[in-house]
């Protein structure tokens, strides 16, 4: 059991990747029906017998960029890790299960963008308030 859960996060780490690489004007314009638009092109590409020839039919069809070198990194790590078939054989059959994992990821991501734009916001106002940081009137230093 534990092999297959490996096999899971090592799965939702690459489609992971593959989602963040995706424009952000495709995700605009499909944002209605992205999540099950994304679904459908994992399954539709893990119709094959190779694990790179998954990554560029999926990559072509979603218009992917990959933004940096840990992302480039994390995919060729899966590409190397072997074991095609049973990496593809789950993408096809537990698709909506791995998606679901990497909406997850997302959305765990964007509470921790939001909690430090949130931070920042309260630093910049507490700095904006008038004598901050200066002595106040009567008070010792």
């Amino acid at each position: 059991m534990e092999e297959l859960s490996t096999m899971h996060q090592r799965a939702a780490a690459l489609l992971d990747v593959i989602w963040r690489g995706i424009p952000r004007a495709y995700k605009s314009r499909y944002r209605r029906n992205i999540w099950q638009q994304f679904e459908d092109n994992v399954r539709s590409a893990a119709y094959t017998s190779n694990l790179g020839k998954f990554v560029n039919s999926l990559c072509l069809s979603l218009g992917v960029e990959f933004r940096n070198g840990d992302d480039i990194e994390t995919a060729n790590d899966a590409l190397r890790e072997g074991d095609d078939r049973a990496m593809l054989k789950l993408m096809r059959e537990e698709t909506t299960l791995l998606v679901l994992m990497v909406r997850l990821r997302n959305q765990e991501r964007r509470g921790q963008w939001e909690a430090e734009q949130a931070e920042q916001k309260r630093e910049e106002e507490e700095s904006l308030q008038p004598g901050f940081g200066l002595p106040v009137e009567g008070e010792e230093e």
